[in-house]
């Protein structure tokens, strides 16, 4: 028991080290700056478009589908938002995922529309009207890069529930780090009812595994989470050319909430 709390301990900080450098954080920009863009969003230039968020990059880089701390709140019912932005030049992107999170990899169902404006200018003490029209998306185009079409190696195993029983709809998430947080270096297809999962390496080495049924952004606490036990670093070494299989998961509820300071572990 002392050295699973240890773990997730460890885990926590890096976590909470990530999220502070690297993820996506549901915040406008300066508050006291009189500028910025709105407008409205709506379903492919009809109904008004309720509960997405609208996203400014300073760069098209990656197809604007990078991290960014510039994010309006949700829209309203009208399809209204207002996003306070420092004056400068940006690219704007509307997004509404069916999770309703913020945050996270763009999976098939999601919304998403590019202003075909871009990039828009915000000039001190102005606000630019930019009006978007969101369409639905018909791939994991956010997952993409993380599963490769051709490779030698691979990760195959099962990912279980809590109650042991196969976990439908659940990821694979591969790291290259073992901190393992942020994005990870590559990921699986969501399980079928059969719990089975594979992930496809272009190269071989070390990778550190951990399963979720979401990906992108932190763990939760409560949220089923789980990583590789049968290594204390949750590690697996790829040869060339290995397929390595009996790589099995077990989904728990992650046991902290980042936003509450945990105590320390009794000696």
């Amino acid at each position: 028991m002392k050295s699973t709390f240890m773990k997730y301990a460890l885990l926590l900080v890096f976590v909470i080290i990530a999220a502070g450098c690297a993820e996506t954080q549901k915040v406008e920009g300066p508050k006291d700056n009189n500028s910025g863009v709105k407008g409205q969003v709506f379903y492919e230039n009809k109904g008004a478009a309720v509960g997405v968020y609208v996203y400014a990059y300073d760069s098209p880089f990656n197809d604007l589908r990078v991290p960014t701390k510039l994010i309006s709140e949700p829209t309203a019912a009208d399809g209204s938002y207002v996003l306070k932005l420092a004056p400068g030049t940006y690219y704007i992107v509307a997004r509404k995922r069916t999770t309703g999170d913020p945050k996270g990899y763009l999976v098939k169902g999601d919304y998403e529309g590019k202003y075909p404006g871009n990039p828009v200018t915000v000039r001190a003490g102005e606000f630019t009207t930019v009006k978007v029209s969101i369409a639905k998306l018909e791939g994991a185009f956010l997952a993409a890069p993380y599963l490769p079409k051709e490779g030698t190696m691979s990760i195959s195993g099962k990912i279980s529930d809590e109650s042991g029983k196969p976990a439908s709809g659940a990821y694979a998430l591969v790291y290259t780090d073992k901190a393992m947080t942020g994005m990870p270096a590559y990921l699986s297809k969501p399980t079928g009812t059969d719990g089975d999962y594979s992930v496809v390496l272009p190269k071989s080495g070390t990778y550190y595994v951990a399963a979720r049924l979401k990906f992108g952004g932190v763990p939760k606490k409560g949220e089923p989470y789980g990583m590789y036990e049968r290594d204390p670093e949750h590690k697996v070494a790829v040869g060339e050319k290995e397929i390595v299989t009996g790589i099995d998961m077990k989904l728990t509820p992650f046991p902290f909430d980042i936003a509450t300071p945990q105590p320390a572990p009794s000696k």
